[in-house]
């Protein structure tokens, strides 16, 4: 059945057209540049969104984190489970929407259709700096482990140097360097690399993790403690506070699988392939999450956990096999982290991309390198924008308690931009309402729930954290006065900001 709509037919993006969609004029020397068409399988998409999420980077990350908000403790492993939820309903919406409208702008695009051009452009500014500000921290996690690697495995430097703020910011500057060029070399180059790095990582990670487990049932090590059920159950958190603070850090943990969504028009069977690249990929991120913290929880004691910060899957490694496998850990880390740096940078070049197609952004942002087919220039900016920001951490004294407090702030934005894409997503399908059970479960309830979960998530933890939610609140605040500036230097020059409202009416 051909996919029907209310009010307006869906805008068709060709790779032929010589105009952006919504009559925005793209230059005469840009038209032949397009983005690569049909690079990726759903294999490639999957390898994609798994290490977008990189596991070794968001459990070396936020373990400690989770482990020591007040009444979570020992019920971590909860938190991943109760943050699947709401997350999965998202990811169902994505999958979704991108039947109706495979575009790299991915949520920005829908939100613009669906609702109003104005909070699609909010959720796009929302998207591009939540990026920015990753590609701050991931970074600084990867300088910091290759300095340590390097002093505790050939005790190569200093330990004033290991931890100097200084060392870390030019190493992590280096680190964000060196992906920013992969990126723009091509998406085939690109997820060949992912395939590489992920591979390291999920076989260090899920090996380990099995191996702690079995020591534990085998030796029973000292400090040691068996599973326990009450781990896995949300009534062991106590209190709407610590329910909230440990959402907003556990959807941290699994943001980044929607990074396959952005890349949909790289992408065979860009109508389905991303979206059930997304759903799998959360999936395994669930069995991975949940078999680490228990095995974390098992092989070391709670003491030891709440004082190890960055560094417990380092010290996991070491407490399982002893020093050698806590540098194969460092490795896998690293490894993760380099790989969601990479591709963190991907969707935040190509939603930036998809504005500037829609003649909403800066025009530098739309050019497409004519041979690697990859949106260059935008990568480049908003690497060096990164950089900056990672040079700006050498002001502080500790560039740990400047890590943790940007993972903080990250997940709050993330949670804020997946909730309104939940609800974009119920209020789009809205006409299919009891067409058949499944349809109005996953394309209306489930998107709504998480949703709103999402976003009472994110309001929560900026009430309850005060001060420290100061750059949340600067970038949300920031996307308003930006929208209307936008708004008005682009009127008569787009119909972005008046194009119809879309409602779809059938399930297929």
């Amino acid at each position: 059945m051909t996919p029907s709509l209310t009010n307006e037919t869906q805008p068709n993006f060709n790779a032929e057209d010589t105009a952006g969609p919504f009559g925005a004029p793209v230059p005469d020397n840009e038209v032949a540049a397009q983005l690569a068409h049909d690079e990726l399988s759903l294999f490639d998409a999957t390898a994609v969104a798994v290490s977008s999420v990189a596991p070794a980077y968001s459990l070396a990350a936020t373990i400690s984190a989770v482990f020591i908000v007040v009444g979570i403790g020992m019920a971590s492993p909860a938190v991943i489970l109760i943050s699947f939820v709401p997350v999965l309903f998202i990811a169902m919406s994505y999958f979704h929407l991108n039947r109706r409208n495979p575009n790299c702008g991915a949520s920005y695009a829908w939100l613009s259709q669906v609702t109003s051009p104005s909070i699609g452009w909010f959720n796009g500014w929302v998207q591009i700096a939540v990026s920015v500000l990753f590609c701050v921290t991931a970074p600084l996690l990867a300088g910091q482990y290759t300095l340590q690697f390097l002093h505790d495995a050939f005790n190569a430097i200093s330990t004033e140097t290991a931890n100097s703020t200084t060392a870390i910011a030019v190493v992590s500057a280096v680190w964000l360097i060196v992906v920013t060029f992969i990126c723009i070399y091509g998406i085939r180059w690109t997820t060949n690399f992912q395939w590489v790095l992920v591979i390291i990582e999920y076989v260090c990670v899920i090996g380990f993790s099995v191996g702690g487990i079995i020591k534990v049932i085998l030796t029973h090590p000292a400090g040691s403690t068996n599973f326990h059920f009450s781990w896995l159950s949300p009534f062991a958190i106590h209190g709407w506070s610590a329910a909230a603070q440990g959402l907003a850090l556990g959807v941290f943990f699994f943001w980044g699988w929607d990074t396959a969504l952005n890349l949909t028009e790289e992408t065979k069977h860009s109508t389905h392939v991303p979206g059930r690249a997304g759903i799998i990929s959360m999936w395994l991120l669930l069995f991975v999450f949940a078999l680490n913290f228990v095995a974390i929880q098992m092989l070391i004691p709670a003491s030891e956990i709440r004082h190890q910060d960055v560094e417990v899957l380092f010290y996991f490694g070491q407490q399982f096999a002893g020093p050698w496998a806590s540098y194969v850990m460092v490795f896998a880390v690293l490894a993760s982290t380099v790989a969601t740096t990479q591709t963190t940078l991907l969707p935040a070049a190509r939603i930036s991309y998809a504005m500037t197609r829609d003649g909403v952004f800066p025009r530098l942002f739309g050019t497409i390198h004519p041979k690697f087919k990859t949106p260059a220039l935008g990568t480049l900016v908003l690497s060096f924008a990164s950089i900056f920001g990672i040079m700006l951490t050498t002001l502080s004294t500790s560039a740990g308690s400047v890590f943790s407090q940007l993972v903080d702030n990250i997940g709050v934005l993330v949670a804020f931009s997946y909730g309104i894409t939940g609800l974009a997503c119920a209020w789009a399908f809205r006409k299919v309402w009891g067409q058949t059970v499944r349809s109005t479960m996953t394309m209306i309830v489930a998107p709504l729930i998480g949703g709103v979960i999402l976003l009472i998530v994110s309001g929560l933890v900026i009430q309850e954290a005060g001060l420290s939610s100061l750059p949340d609140i600067v970038i949300l605040g920031l996307g308003l006065p930006l929208v209307l500036i936008t708004k008005a230097r682009t009127k008569g020059k787009t119909e972005f900001f008046t194009q119809p409202r879309i409602a779809y009416d059938t399930v297929d």
